[in-house]
């Protein structure tokens, strides 16, 4: 992927617009954000895979699988299924190798390749899952038919993703939540991914041949799950690496943190997080 502006995600070969390494102020933190945020929808998604066909004993091919917190939640899910987690960033594969040792090496296989190209055989997956990987991708329709390859007959590709447009609601209301929105948009778009992918999933998946499709969408909120559960997503040291490549001031910076704080301290804060879901089966 060429890109002639300084790197926002990556300091290293990993394709794609996201790199946990250089995501956050360090790498644990990065880590605890991610596990934080998958257990705000975890519940839900996983009653949504399973309404959309995944059953007990499948096999499971898991893409972008990160530092397997969501391989091992399918593990624990699925007890007799086994589990094929692929994952390019390096860092993130050893994170998965430690999350994972005491699970047997029959209940899951680590590829560290690219999703586009699995070297899986054909019709071997009976269930598919991308989680908030194909906003990054530099070329999503290439993995898609890459899943529609490795797919048996009858199989389903689920994909669960954000839409940077239609992603967060606050009360009261944090207007800096439009700016940030923007301009983690432009960073995203210049290292080749797309923070409005979910808008464009539906007709992905009919190109890369899927039929049947349905579009769900999942939703997270502070009435239900306190409001700390969503404090992580909510740091302001995830934009400093905006401010570093110059899309964000540091003036700017300094009032979204204000704003924040106001949002955090008001009386009977809300906040609500939404995903969409969309899955189509190979016919």
């Amino acid at each position: 992927m060429e890109d002639s502006s300084p790197a926002l995600f990556s300091t290293m070969a990993v394709p794609g617009s996201y790199n946990a390494s250089t995501y956050h102020r360090d790498l644990e933190s990065e880590l605890h954000r991610l596990r934080a945020q998958l257990a705000l929808t975890w519940k839900k998604e996983a009653r949504n895979l399973q309404w959309l066909g995944l059953k007990d004993g499948m096999s499971v091919l898991e893409l972008g699988s990160g530092p397997g917190f969501s391989t091992e939640n399918l593990l624990q899910l699925l007890p007799n299924s086994a589990i094929t987690a692929v994952e390019v960033d390096p860092v993130m594969v050893e994170q998965t190798r430690q999350q994972l040792q005491t699970y047997p090496a029959d209940r899951f296989q680590l590829r560290d390749v690219n999703a586009n190209d699995t070297g899986l055989p054909d019709h071997s997956q009976d269930f598919a899952i991308a989680r908030l990987l194909f906003q990054h991708l530099p070329e999503p329709l290439a993995v898609a038919q890459e899943v529609w390859r490795v797919l048996k007959p009858g199989g389903t590709f689920v994909i669960t993703d954000v839409d940077g447009d239609l992603f967060w609601l606050f009360e009261p209301p944090l207007p800096e939540a439009a700016l940030i929105s923007e301009r983690l948009n432009q960073a995203q778009a210049q290292q080749g991914g797309d923070r409005n992918i979910s808008r464009k999933l539906w007709r992905l998946l009919q190109t890369a041949g899927f039929q049947t499709l349905n579009l769900e969408l999942i939703a997270a909120q502070s009435d239900d799950l306190g409001l700390p559960a969503f404090l992580p997503q909510l740091d302001p040291d995830l934009l400093q690496r905006l401010v570093t490549v110059g899309l964000l001031g540091e003036l700017e910076l300094e009032q979204i943190a204000q704003a924040r704080e106001a949002f955090v301290t008001a009386p009977d804060p809300w906040v609500l997080l939404m995903w969409f879901m969309v899955s189509g089966s190979k016919v």
